[in-house]
């Protein structure tokens, strides 16, 4: 297909492009760990790109930690199935839920008052008197980023009650389960959309690039909503487990 012809891609670079056909290459198992590359002439040859493009993939794809560029005629050699980094799946009970924050810390980026309604719809509980509103980034020991920002708001007098000491580095969700607090009903919405800036900034991502937002209500006994939050994933590194029972 000649240049003047190809449909025109706007948004994403050349090189993340190119990364993103390796990447599934390697989901796929077309390239299992262990595997050598294609030399980087090949690839070159085979995207019609440069060859300051093509190493910039590579170089994209040995930060996530798939891949291991060696500086001899080795090239380079696959080191991870991305699937393996794939640590968030959406929690359908508090165990679950409890496990997903085994490995994780947060690092605070804001934190005060909230004096604005939740917007959310009467029919998804009861608005409390007053919320706390945190950002987190969070943080998993296998991988370079930050994973996941989340923005949540939170009843005042329920924040004030968790363990506020300095330095706390557990995500809010565990930190309610430790204290035992009055978690009644958990509601979670989970869409896929594309990075803003701020996310982009935050997650070491490119703008645009795929995130899963996972929207989260949880209400005490009473039904009053005591964490409304937004859960912001790299697409990478999310996937969505279930079965389905055919002999039933």
């Amino acid at each position: 297909m000649r240049a003047a012809d190809r449909p025109q891609r706007l948004g994403i670079s050349t090189y993340r492009r190119v990364a993103s056909v390796l990447r599934r290459r390697i989901s796929s198992g077309e390239w299992q760990p262990g595997d050598r590359l294609p030399a980087l002439d090949a690839l070159v040859e085979e995207f019609e790109v440069g060859r300051v493009t093509v190493r910039h993939a590579l170089d994209l794809l040995a930060d996530e930690g798939l891949i291991a560029r060696h500086r001899d005629r080795r090239g380079s050699s696959v080191t991870a199935h991305p699937l393996d980094r794939r640590w968030f799946t959406l929690a359908l009970n508090l165990a679950e839920l409890e496990t997903h924050s085994s490995s994780i810390v947060v690092t605070e980026l804001e934190s005060g008052p909230w004096g604005r309604p939740l917007p959310v719809a009467p029919a998804e509980g009861r608005q409390s008197e007053a919320y706390h509103r945190v950002v987190h980034l969070h943080h998993h020991s296998e991988f370079p980023h930050p994973v996941a920002m989340t923005e949540i708001l939170i009843d005042s007098a329920t924040y004030a009650g968790l363990d506020s000491k300095a330095g706390e580095t557990r995500p809010i969700l565990e930190r309610l389960a430790a204290r035992h607090a009055d978690l009644g009903q958990i509601q979670q919405t989970l869409t896929i959309g594309e990075a803003d800036l701020k996310l982009a900034r935050n997650l070491g991502i490119h703008e645009a690039a795929p995130i899963a937002e996972l929207r989260r209500i949880i209400r005490d006994g009473t039904g009053t909503i005591i964490y409304f939050g937004h859960l912001f994933f790299r697409g990478d590194l999310v996937r969505l487990d279930f079965s389905v029972d055919l002999k039933g």
